[in-house]
């Protein structure tokens, strides 16, 4: 009975992770493709839309959390210095690393995925900035990180820390690079780093923070 329930708990996150990517790739027509979208009051709609997405992918989340959270994952208050120090420090090495591997690795050149968001930018305007700053930030670290290490890294153990961060980085890689090109490294360090965050602080707002800034500096 107890391998029953454990399976089921198990399946019902995996569930919740492919229902979450549905709804991402859903809200990314919307912004990525705006001209595509006829709809009577667009802007309001699109607006709603997303708020019900969003607000329901951390329902599941949290929901995820009420029966299994040996990390102690979302414990309130959910804010304080120290742990802003450790989103400070993120984005530092985040944006140091990120630059290094993209030299390293990129040759000069850019990954397909950023050519594709660089022609998906001059056609959807400010739509692809909030998507790119804030959208994708919120989404991805709900599912690459808080449902992920919920469903897969239940145990909070140092083995299952590390191992955790590099797995996550490199689902959280794939998800962006998923022809294997050597651009998936610099995917892949940037996902270790929000893993790392994460898993300092215990709260998914923070690795939200940290990928919010390094997202937002092309942009604005």
């Amino acid at each position: 009975m107890l391998m029953m329930k454990k399976l089921l708990h198990y399946g019902a996150n995996i569930v919740e992770i492919a229902i979450s990517l549905y709804l991402y790739s859903i809200l990314q027509l919307f912004y990525f493709y705006p001209k595509r979208i006829q709809l009577p009051e667009k802007s309001v709609v699109i607006a709603l839309i997303t708020v019900i997405f969003l607000s329901f992918m951390f329902w599941m989340y949290k929901h995820q959390l009420k029966y299994g959270n040996d990390w102690n994952f979302n414990q309130e208050p959910h804010w304080s210095a120290q742990r802003l120090v450790i989103t400070v420090i993120g984005f530092i090495l985040i944006t140091l690393l990120g630059t290094a591997m993209t030299i390293i690795v990129g040759h000069g050149s850019i990954s397909t995925n950023q050519e594709a968001l660089d022609q998906i930018s001059k056609q959807s305007g400010n739509m692809f900035k909030i998507m790119v700053a804030f959208i994708a930030p919120f989404v991805e670290e709900v599912i690459f990180r808080g449902m992920f290490f919920n469903t897969f890294f239940t145990k909070e153990t140092r083995m299952n820390k590390w191992v955790g961060i590099v797995v996550s980085g490199f689902v959280f890689a794939y998800m962006h690079d998923p022809h294997i090109t050597r651009f998936i490294l610099i995917y892949w360090v940037l996902g270790c780093v929000l893993a790392w965050v994460y898993l300092r602080t215990k709260d998914l707002r923070y690795s939200m923070l940290t990928h919010i800034l390094y997202n937002s500096i092309g942009l604005f």
